[in-house]
């Protein structure tokens, strides 16, 4: 009996040996893992996207020419947005620079992966400051914009919005082919109005095959309705943030001034540069696919019996 029991124990013991070597082992290689992933992100973000590439003092010093630390007056501010505020001045708070740079990096890393994955990218900015960049960046990167007006239910009836974009194609196309002269006077101009009414809404998106599955909100106040919409449909949603907007409507923030066209500027500016870095690594990465199967040996059956008889 004790010779059972000394030998139990020995096999327990050792048991517990194995486990703690493998758990040990797969914390080591998570850590490696992990190395490896910041060291990615950190070329990435300061070599290719140019973003905090100097010391921190100097981007800090440009995040205040940019004026992203701008808020609005105490009074409108969230209950959320408060962990974001350092200060205030002249009855108008201002916003920590420091979190500010955090989530700037972030925000970057996961556009550079969403893109590289190839996944639908959306713009969304109808507020005066924000319309103009929020078009040009989007046309810069290949992707997807509304800049006039966030028409209600775009996400979630998008079968509906789909039928509407047809219609666009169409309208567009009996343009081109001149298909109006033979029509009376009137459906021709009640056609062209329609074109032109469409155009307006839905210029942006006219070209989306696929639903959107990342979305970039510049103005959240004048679009509550799209950061809602994305909520309910499980869209990862990426909003530039004022004091006097509500955090839990967005996946990732960054909190910054949203009235300022400077602050929009410089952060559309770098959004599209770290989407561009995520498209030309995809690329780069099919071509070194292409390049590994055109130089890999072809292996047939006749090769195979040929050798065999020689041997």
């Amino acid at each position: 009996m004790t010779l059972l029991t000394n030998s139990s124990t020995k096999l327990t013991k050792s048991s517990t040996e194995l486990i703690l070597v493998n758990s040990q082992g797969k914390k080591a290689l998570l850590r490696r893992r992990l190395l490896i992933i910041q060291n990615v992100r950190n070329i990435l973000i300061k070599k290719i996207i140019n973003f905090d590439n100097s010391s921190t003092l100097e981007t800090y010093k440009l995040l205040l020419r940019k004026s992203l630390h701008f808020g609005h007056p105490i009074i409108q501010c969230n209950s959320g947005m408060k962990k974001y505020v350092r200060g205030q001045s002249n009855g108008k708070h201002l916003i920590n620079l420091f979190r500010t740079r955090r989530y700037i990096r972030k925000a970057l890393w996961y556009l550079i992966k969403y893109s590289y994955q190839r996944k639908n990218i959306l713009f969304i900015g109808t507020a005066v400051p924000s319309a103009r960049y929020v078009a040009t960046t989007a046309l810069k990167t290949k992707s997807f914009f509304v800049n006039f007006r966030w028409l209600g239910g775009m996400l979630n009836n998008w079968k509906t919005l789909r039928k509407l974009l047809q219609k666009l194609k169409a309208l567009q196309t009996e343009q081109k082919n001149k298909a109006w002269r033979n029509l009376p006077k009137k459906e021709a101009i009640s056609r062209l109005k329609e074109k032109k009414r469409l155009e307006k809404y839905l210029k942006g998106i006219q070209m989306i095959k696929g639903f959107p599955e990342v979305v970039i909100m510049t103005s959240q106040t004048k679009d509550l309705s799209a950061a809602l919409e994305c909520k309910k449909m499980g869209i990862w949603n990426l909003s530039i943030l004022d004091t006097n907007c509500d955090p839990r409507f967005a996946d990732l923030i960054i909190p910054a001034n949203d009235d300022s066209a400077s602050s929009l500027k410089f952060l559309l500016f770098n959004f599209a540069k770290a989407i561009q870095a995520g498209k030309a690594l995809f690329i780069l990465k099919k071509k070194l696919k292409t390049k590994l199967t055109k130089n890999k040996p072809k292996f047939s059956k006749m090769n195979y019996k040929t050798n065999r008889r020689k041997s």
